[in-house]
């Protein structure tokens, strides 16, 4: 456990998000600076490293901070880009 918490706190120091799925149901994403676009078919999040879009059915912001965004819904696809 100690493993993976400090390299949590490396991705995290070299700017990379975090992304946690449960199933293709739920994503945590941490380490996102912005919500671009945001509707029931698509999420765009801007972060430090790029922009994260995840295309699905039925797609809804449950959680919002300043670093941190959960998505929830039917998870199609997930595209990195930048």
């Amino acid at each position: 456990m100690k493993n993976m918490e400090q390299r949590r706190v490396q991705e995290l120091n070299y700017k990379l998000p975090v992304l946690e799925f449960t199933g293709n149901r739920r994503v945590l994403t941490e380490g996102s600076t912005g919500v671009l676009k945001y509707d029931d078919e698509l999420v765009r999040l801007n972060s430090r490293s790029g922009v994260i879009t995840f295309k699905g059915r039925g797609l809804s912001i449950k959680c919002i901070s300043p670093t941190c965004v959960i998505v929830e819904g039917f998870i199609i696809s997930v595209e990195f880009t930048g």
